[in-house]
């Protein structure tokens, strides 16, 4: 994408008029819901918009720049789409791209009447980064603005009746280490927007800002395999969850559930992600006094497991072959935080314990086809709550957030709070992520109360 800068530059006239701003208010991070200044008078029957069109507008990276054919991440996600609803699982989607290369806040903005009004989608994706923003050489003052106007692009979707998603920040190959500060920085305040989101810095990033090797076209732009890794990190169900009218998760208090070994049928939930999975974050909250196995993960060729060992380490044994384990132990009947987090495109898998890396990342690439919790193999009367599975690695910022109680919330598909209490509306295996996928459940729970079969929640009115 283009390197394009707003300071200095004779733009007043068109922030102007595109209502935007070159830079930002103080704010806790979440756009108002206020009214927009653009008008919200009733639309004509003929301009309503298709309730099953989708429309990404962004940039380079979105036009399919790097992509043979320009057949980048949203022609792909398309394709899935098309898949899904001729096996019967979702919707019939229609998906439109009027991505420009080189876009940025602004210029979108200045767009927006020619070329997505007249697309009368019923969905937006912004899909813009900090790059063309500016960021780098721009810093704070870039920072600001693009976060403000990003905020505003949400509120003008809004009072058009559209529902907007928002693409994250994602990589270049010339950032600098401040840049990555600056795009990890805008991606927390993303993932805590009341706006569905997609973590793509979480599918191809090296772990420094930079492209994973062997996922880029040229120093903005991935290539193929890159473009391809983007793709996985959309949840597949997340227009038709939108479509139910299914709100933005919310952090719930729990309780959590008991699902250790001991009962004559020890319970197993298990979760199967939607479609091909390449880069994925398991989080789950545990309490326990005793030793075995709390995770299990099922890889195309073999099982791997998180696990409490003797002496009371936490261990993650790879399905490949690798282990990498705490130094302290764990089963001291206190609550701590697991987090394991894939990067398959940069080929490593991290762990972490209470929003702290554990050893060195192991070198891997995983296809994780089945997790579940709990079994015959689970610590004696275990508890877990809290249960958070995302569709894209994630860094160390954004682990210690989630250790902090924070719920980040793009590229989510699973959050189950796995309250006990709850045996009836919402009941405990409930899924509050924006997707339409479930746990499932083997055996007879031993929980602390009766445990109701999980249902989805019943949807609202579409949005």
């Amino acid at each position: 994408m283009a390197h394009v800068s707003f300071l200095g530059l004779a733009v007043a006239g068109l922030l102007t008029s595109t209502g935007l701003a070159s830079v930002s208010a103080p704010g806790n991070g979440r756009p108002s819901l206020a009214p927009a200044s653009w008008p919200t008078t009733q639309q004509p029957a003929d301009t309503l918009p298709n309730p099953l069109k989708i429309v990404f507008f962004g940039s380079s990276v979105p036009f399919g720049q790097g992509a043979t054919g320009k057949y980048g991440y949203p022609a792909r996600y398309a394709a899935l789409l098309a898949q899904r609803a001729a096996a019967g699982q979702g919707a019939a989607w229609t998906v439109a791209n009027i991505s420009v290369p080189g876009d940025n806040t602004t210029k979108v903005a200045a767009r927006w009447q020619r070329d997505l009004t007249p697309q009368r989608g019923r969905y937006v994706v912004l899909a813009l980064s900090l790059g063309n923003e500016g960021i780098h050489g721009g810093g704070q003052p870039i920072f600001e603005q693009f976060k403000t106007n990003l905020a505003q692009l949400v509120q003008r979707a809004r009072a058009a009746g559209l529902v907007p998603v928002v693409a994250n920040c994602y990589t270049r190959n010339d950032y600098t280490p401040e840049d990555y500060a600056f795009i990890k920085q805008m991606n927390l305040v993303l993932h805590g927007w009341d706006v569905p989101s997609i973590n793509t810095l979480g599918a191809v990033d090296d772990g420094a800002g930079h492209w994973a090797p062997g996922y880029w076209d040229d120093a903005l732009h991935p290539n193929n395999a890159g473009h391809a890794e983007l793709a996985h990190a959309l949840v597949p169900s997340l227009f038709d969850a939108l479509r139910a009218g299914k709100a933005a998760p919310q952090r719930q208090p729990t309780a959590g559930v008991r699902l250790g070994a001991g009962g004559r049928a020890p319970a197993s939930l298990v979760l199967r992600p939607e479609t091909l999975l390449h880069p994925f974050t398991q989080v789950i909250s545990f309490r326990t006094a005793g030793t075995g196995q709390l995770v299990t993960l099922q890889d195309s060729l073999a099982s791997g497991s998180l696990a409490i060992e003797p002496g009371g380490v936490l261990a993650y044994t790879s399905p490949r072959g690798g282990r990498l384990a705490s130094p302290q132990r764990v089963n001291d009947n206190r609550w701590h935080q697991l987090a394991l987090t894939h990067y398959y495109a940069a080929g490593y898998t991290a762990l972490y314990l209470d929003g702290v890396e554990v050893g060195r990342r192991l070198p891997e690439r995983l296809l994780t086809r089945q997790l579940s919790l709990g079994g015959n193999r689970a610590p004696r009367q275990v508890q877990y709550r809290d249960w958070f599975f995302y569709r894209a690695g994630m860094n160390a910022d954004e682990l210690k957030a989630l250790a902090g109680n924070s719920l980040l919330q793009s590229s989510l598909e699973l959050y189950a709070p796995l309250d006990g209490r709850r045996a009836q509306q919402p009941d405990s295996l409930i899924n509050l992520a924006q997707s339409t996928n479930g746990l499932l459940r083997l055996a007879s729970p031993q929980f602390a109360t009766p445990l109701q079969k999980s249902r989805k929640p019943s949807p609202k009115a579409p949005r």
